[in-house]
């Protein structure tokens, strides 16, 4: 929402992924610790194979 970068390591990206038993259609999410709005990765390939763009959700 604030346009906020924030670099988190693929591990972490992974374990949520992991830890998430949701919709494989969603990438793993962040909260913003400036706005609290939701961070999405750039780009990240999930653990079911579905690929995921920032652009897809902006």
């Amino acid at each position: 929402m604030c346009h906020e970068v924030e670099e988190i390591p693929f591990d972490v990206v992974r374990e949520f992924d992991l830890m998430d038993g949701g919709d494989p259609t969603t990438p793993p999410r962040f909260s913003c610790e400036q706005c609290g709005g939701e961070m999405y990765p750039e780009y990240y390939k999930g653990i079911h194979g579905q690929e995921y763009k920032l652009s897809d959700f902006h």
